[in-house]
C-alpha cells in the first residue's frame, strides 16, 4: 500500500481515485480462498528450489530473508520440513496468500479498474516494489503494472539496496512498530543512522507523541 501513497504523492493518482483503487483491491483479494504466509530465515535463491507446486515467494525483504505465501495446509506442511531442516521461519498474522498464485483470479478485474482510473506521469521519483528499481513513466501509467504489482513478490530489499547505491539517507518507519525499521537496519553499514519509527507498535508503552 505504500506505493499508493508514493504514486499519489508523485501525482501519477489523485487521492480520491487511489482511495477508491485501494478500497477495490481490499475487496477483491478478500474474495479470494484465505490463505497463510511464512517468513523464512533463507535468501530468495535458497527456498525457490525448495518450493512445492502452489507456494510462491511474496516478499523479499532482503538478504537472507522472505516470506512465502499459498494455502494453509501446503505452507504448514512446508514450515514443517523447514524446522525438521532447523530453518527459522515464523507465520505472519494474515488471512490470505498475498502477492501468490491464489491472487490471479482477481486480477483482470483489477487491472479494468485501474485501466479506468486516470493516471499521470509522476513528477517525483519513486521506487518500484515490483522490480525493485526506480519506477519509470511508462510503469506508472500501465494499468497491467498495479495489476502485477498485486501478483508478483514484494522486492523491499532491492528497493532498499536501490537507495543505498546513490547517496546516504535517513529512513523513517511511516506507521506503527519497527518491523521495517528493522529489515532497513539489516542492509545499513555501521555508522549509518539509525532507521526511526514514527508510531508505537502494539506491544509499546510509550505514547504516540512520545514515539513521534
Amino acid at each position: 500500500i505504500g506505493e499508493y501513497v508514493a504514486a499519489t504523492l508523485a501525482g501519477v493518482f489523485g487521492l480520491p481515485d487511489a482511495l477508491r483503487l485501494v478500497a477495490a483491491r481490499g475487496r477483491l483479494m478478500q474474495r479470494t480462498p484465505a490463505g497463510s504466509m511464512l517468513a523464512v530465515h533463507l535468501a530468495e535463491a535458497e527456498v525457490r528450489p525448495l518450493l512445492p507446486d502452489g507456494l510462491a515467494v511474496a516478499t523479499v525483504n532482503g538478504p537472507g530473508t522472505c516470506v512465502i505465501a499459498g494455502p494453509t495446509d501446503l505452507v504448514n506442511e512446508f514450515a514443517g520440513r523447514l524446522a525438521e531442516d532447523g530453518v527459522g521461519a515464523t507465520m505472519l498474522r494474515t488471512s490470505h496468500a498475498f502477492h501468490s498464485p491464489m491472487m490471479e483470479p482477481i486480477l483482470a478485474e483489477f487491472r479494468e479498474l485501474v485501466a479506468a482510473t486516470e493516471r499521470s506521469a509522476p513528477q517525483l521519483p519513486f521506487v518500484s516494489n515490483v522490480t525493485g528499481d526506480w519506477i519509470t513513466a511508462g510503469e506508472a501509467t500501465d494499468a497491467s503494472y498495479w495489476a502485477r504489482h498485486l501478483r508478483e513478490p514484494v522486492r523491499f530489499g532491492d528497493g532498499l539496496a536501490t537507495l543505498l547505491a546513490e547517496g546516504e539517507w535517513l529512513f523513517v518507519e511511516c506507521g506503527p512498530g519497527r518491523q521495517l525499521a528493522g529489515l532497513v537496519r539489516g542492509q545499513l553499514s555501521r555508522d549509518a543512522a539509525t532507521p526511526l519509527p514514527s508510531l508505537p507498535g502494539p506491544r509499546d508503552t510509550a505514547s504516540d507523541l512520545a514515539t513521534l
